[in-house]
């Protein structure tokens, strides 16, 4: 570099560099930087002052040409506010202690493989051209709020992105394109809330095995117009979609296959427009609202330890039945899991037993059959009243009709009186024995209305034993 080539705003920058000086250039007429002085600076043709910072820090300045300073490692501090590059700028595979460019109007920022020490400043800044940050490493924050990314088809690459602390891209944050943070890593939280993703028929975000450390907030007035992708995804505490809107009506807008967290909050703003796909997901607590339920949940596989409110039970009936995929026997033995784990045994036994009707329907028409006699009768044994009230229906039948017709004594000499309502029982009950069918022989017709009632006997009381049983257990 020539210094007898420099300008007098470009001296001003560089005889500021040594010590670290801000420059404000707002107020000069000549606000332009060659990005060539800027390369010169950062790798070295300055020597640094004993007992100073040196650094690039600017305000208001117009940065011409391309900088392009890959592989470098930089010792000064960048810190470049309120300015306009008029190239796209690359420092790929650059070691930096500290990249500030809030405000700043970008044609594009390459960060490839860099690693910066430091944290990451961008915000209220606009990038009218993708911003790279495959595999960079940053020790510090990634600041993006209020930033508006304007890359086309993929507005951030953030592939195996690596953020030691927080990503923050609140407060008119907006990426217009495709925010792609496959397997990228952030160790504290993730704060969209109040940002904008626009991507319309195509995926807005897309975050297939993103982890974040504590919470991945999408929430009050987060807006998304494309898909929603985070398949493997782990969160540490919480995923919250609370207020948020999302407007594309993609068959999947949100994908959240074998995501894990600590907490899932699925309360948006409105309906959303498309399919939930939470198969194979697992969360320890599920926030939710029937209000705001899409039209099809793919739940095959979903766990959940527990559900927030009251969770009436046919309401979370109608809310496996939006499953597109039809019935899945594990959902419903996962929910009626759940109401045992809290004590509601009831609300347990008639999410089992609508598991029960609803597979009967993919039976062949013996299957069918047989299914409905069960329902009907002791309602799969999930429904034990029905079969008291059988056999209170047989014990009126049998004393009706054993006490027309008579049976005949077995010994005459040594029968005991006949009674109709005892004999009746006698044959229903299989484990008490009064005294009445062992000494009296149905006649006729009636035998055979004998063994009907010993074998509806057998299942109608034995039904109704198992089901005190329980109870008794759980009192």
């Amino acid at each position: 570099m020539d210094v007898g080539d420099l300008t007098d705003t470009e001296r001003l920058v560089w005889d500021a560099y040594p010590t670290g000086e801000r420059v404000d250039l707002q107020p000069l007429p000549d606000r332009e930087i060659r990005a060539s002085v800027i390369h010169a600076l950062l790798l070295g043709a300055r020597e640094v002052t004993p007992g100073a910072q040196a650094g690039l820090r600017l305000t208001g300045a117009v940065i011409t040409g391309n900088l392009d300073a890959g592989y470098a490692d930089i010792a000064g501090v960048i810190s470049i506010r309120d300015s306009r590059f008029e190239k796209r700028i690359g420092l790929y595979g650059s070691h930096l202690r500290r990249l500030n460019l809030a405000g700043c109007e970008l044609a594009g920022l390459n960060l490839n493989s860099t690693e910066i020490t430091g944290g990451l400043q961008l915000s209220g800044a606009t990038v009218n051209g993708e911003l790279s940050l495959a595999g960079a490493r940053i020790g510090g924050a990634l600041m993006m709020n209020g930033t508006v990314l304007r890359g086309g088809p993929r507005a951030l690459d953030g592939v195996r992105l690596l953020v030691s602390q927080d990503l923050l891209a609140r407060d008119g944050f907006e990426c217009h394109g495709e925010m792609f943070l496959d397997g990228a890593e952030i160790g504290g939280s993730v704060r969209l809330n109040g940002a904008m993703l626009s991507h319309p028929g195509r995926t807005a975000m897309n975050a297939p095995g993103l982890r974040v450390g504590a919470v991945l907030d999408l929430s009050a007035g987060f807006r998304a117009a494309g898909q929603l992708r985070l398949p493997n995804a782990r969160i540490g505490t919480v995923l919250s979609l609370g207020r948020a809107v999302l407007t594309d009506p993609a068959w999947r807008c949100l994908d959240l296959r074998h995501l894990t967290a600590g907490e899932l909050i699925l309360r948006p703003e409105a309906p959303l427009p498309g399919r939930v796909d939470l198969s194979y997901a697992r969360v320890g607590l599920l926030r939710d609202d029937a209000a705001t339920w899409p039209p099809e949940m793919s739940l095959d596989g979903f766990a959940y330890e527990a559900i927030d409110g009251a969770a009436p039970v046919a309401e979370r009936l109608a809310w496996l039945d939006r499953d597109p995929d039809g019935f899945r026997p594990q959902s419903y033995r996962r929910l009626a899991s759940f109401y045992q784990a809290a004590g509601r045994d009831d609300e347990s036994r008639d999410v089992l037993l609508a598991g029960e009707r609803r597979s009967r329907s993919a039976l062949a028409l013996p299957g069918r059959l047989w299914g409905w006699l069960q329902d009907v009768t002791v309602g799969y044994g999930y429904q034990p009243r029905k079969a008291v009230a059988w056999l209170l229906a047989l014990l009126t039948v049998g004393t009706f009709v054993f006490g027309a017709v008579p049976p005949r004594a077995a010994e005459a000499p040594k029968a005991p009186e006949f009674h109709a309502f005892a004999y009746t029982a006698d044959l229903l009950l299989p484990v008490i024995d009064l005294g009445q069918q062992a000494a009296y022989l149905p006649r006729g017709w009636t035998a055979w209305l004998a063994y009907v009632l010993i074998g509806a006997g057998l299942l109608f009381a034995t039904t109704a034993v198992a089901a005190a049983a329980r109870r008794l257990r759980r009192d």
